[in-house]
C-alpha cells in the first residue's frame, strides 16, 4: 500500500523570525514546506535547514503586495511540492508614527502587505483546499489587531482588518473541511521589536536595553514572546480539525503550550444531530448573538440520509436539524434572518414548491427570513441521496 501524500505548507516572510519558527516547526512535523519571503538568501537559508529535517523545502522569492509574484509562487510550490493543504500568512510590515505623521503612502503600505497579501494569496490557494475537503488558513495577526494602541494607527488597522478576514472566511467554509485562524501575540522578540528598539533609542535617548525591557512590559505578560511559542500554537492548529474562526491570544502570560486559547466562537453540536462533519453544526459569535449554522443536509442523528429522492421530506427533516441547532444556542427558527438553499436539481425544487411552502409554514410560520436558491451540483454526500443542503444566520436574544 503506498504511503499516504505528506501535507504541503507555503509559509510567507518566512526567512527570519515567526516565519522561520514555523517553518521549521511543520517540517519536524513532517510537512514538506514552501519558505517564501523577498530576501532569498534568508529563504534559502530556511529552506536548507527543514530539508535536514528529511523533508522536502522551497525556497521561493515572494512579494506578496504583488499579485503576479503570488501566482508565481503558487505555481512553483505545486509544481515541486504538491497543491498546497497548509497557508501560514505572516509576511508583515509594522511602522510607527503618530497619525498625523503618517502619509498615506504609509497607510497604503500597510494595508496592501498585511491585509491584502493575505487576502490574495489565501484566495489563489483557497479553492483547491476546498475541492480537496482539507485545509488550513492560519493568519499571524497581532494583540494590537483586537485592542489597538498608539502610533501605530496604519500597523493596527491593517491587523484589524486581518483579523475580521479571518473571522469572515472561517464562517464562509465551515464545514467544508477547511479551518481558518488567526494567531494574535504581542511583542515577539523577533527583528520588528529590535528594529523598533533602535528607533526608541534614537529618539528619547534611552538605552536599546532600556526601549526592548520597555515594550515587554507592555504584553500583559510582562516579558517578549519567542517565535516558538507562537510556532507551537502554528503547529496545533494544523493537527486541529475543530477550532475555526479563533483570533487566539498570545500575550507572554504562559508559555504557548499552556497559553489561553480563549475562543472568539462558541460551538453547537447538539447530540440529537449526527456528528458534525469537517467542522460543527453551528457556530455562534462570542456577545454578537449571530449564529451561523454550517452545512445541515437530511440526516437522522445517526448519519442516515432521510427521504432519498423526495426533496419534500428531506427539505422537513433539514427544518428539523435547523430547529435543533437553533434551540441549542439559546433561540428559535423565528431568529433566523437569513437562509441559502442548496439543491441538486432547482427545477424539481420548484415543481414542489407548494408542497415545500407546507412544510416550511408547518416550522417558520409567517416568518421569511431572506432566502437565496442555489443549484450546486457538488452538493456534499450527493452520491448517499443528499439533495438539498442548507445554511445560514439567527440574530440570537
Amino acid at each position: 500500500m503506498a504511503a499516504p501524500p505528506r501535507r504541503v505548507a507555503l509559509v510567507t516572510g518566512g526567512g527570519r523570525g515567526i516565519g522561520r519558527e514555523i517553518a521549521l516547526a511543520l517540517a519536524r512535523a513532517g510537512l514538506d514546506v514552501a519558505v517564501a519571503a523577498r530576501t532569498r538568501a534568508q529563504v534559502e537559508a530556511v529552506a536548507a535547514a527543514a530539508r535536514g529535517l528529511g523533508g522536502r523545502a522551497l525556497a521561493l522569492e515572494l512579494d506578496v503586495g504583488d499579485g503576479e509574484s503570488i501566482a508565481r509562487a503558487v505555481a512553483a510550490t505545486e509544481a515541486a511540492l504538491g497543491p498546497v493543504d497548509v497557508l501560514v500568512n505572516n509576511a508583515g510590515i509594522a511602522e510607527s508614527a503618530p497619525l498625523l505623521a503618517t502619509a498615506p503612502e504609509v497607510w497604503d503600505r500597510h494595508v496592501r502587505i498585511n491585509a491584502t497579501g493575505p487576502f490574495l494569496v489565501t484566495r489563489a490557494v483557497l479553492g483547491a483546499m476546498l475541492a480537496r475537503r482539507w485545509g488550513r488558513v492560519i493568519n499571524i495577526a497581532s494583540l494590537v489587531g483586537l485592542h489597538g494602541a498608539p502610533y501605530v494607527t496604519a500597523y493596527a488597522a491593517s491587523k484589524h482588518a486581518l483579523v475580521g478576514l479571518t473571522r469572515a472566511l472561517a464562517l464562509e467554509v465551515a464545514g467544508r473541511g477547511v479551518t481558518v485562524n488567526a494567531i494574535c501575540p504581542g511583542y515577539v522578540a523577533t527583528d520588528l521589536v529590535w528594529s523598533a528598539a533602535r528607533h526608541i533609542e534614537a529618539k528619547t535617548g534611552r538605552s536599546f536595553d532600556e526601549a526592548v525591557a520597555s515594550m515587554a512590559r507592555i504584553n500583559p505578560g510582562g516579558r517578549l514572546i519567542e517565535p516558538a511559542e507562537v510556532a507551537a500554537v502554528a503547529l496545533a492548529l494544523v493537527r486541529d480539525e475543530a477550532r475555526n474562526g479563533e483570533a487566539i491570544v498570545l500575550d507572554g502570560g504562559a508559555p504557548a503550550q499552556e497559553a489561553s486559547m480563549a475562543r472568539e466562537l462558541q460551538f453547537h453540536n447538539p447530540p440529537g444531530l449526527m456528528k458534525a462533519v469537517g467542522y460543527t453544526h453551528g457556530v455562534e459569535t462570542r456577545g454578537g448573538r449571530l449564529l451561523f449554522f454550517a452545512g445541515q443536509v437530511a440526516k437522522d442523528k445517526d448519519g442516515r440520509t432521510v427521504g432519498k429522492g423526495d426533496v419534500v421530506a428531506q427539505f422537513r427533516q433539514v427544518c428539523e436539524n435547523l430547529r435543533t441547532v437553533v434551540a441549542a444556542a439559546g433561540g428559535q427558527l423565528g431568529d433566523v434572518v437569513k437562509l441559502t438553499i442548496y439543491v441538486l436539481d432547482a427545477d424539481e425544487y420548484k415543481r414542489q414548491g407548494k408542497a415545500i411552502g407546507a412544510v416550511y409554514r408547518e416550522y417558520f410560520g409567517r416568518h421569511f427570513p431572506a432566502m437565496t436558491l442555489v443549484g450546486a451540483r457538488d452538493l456534499y454526500d450527493a452520491a448517499d441521496g443528499c439533495l438539498l443542503e442548507i445554511d445560514g444566520f439567527a440574530c440570537l436574544p
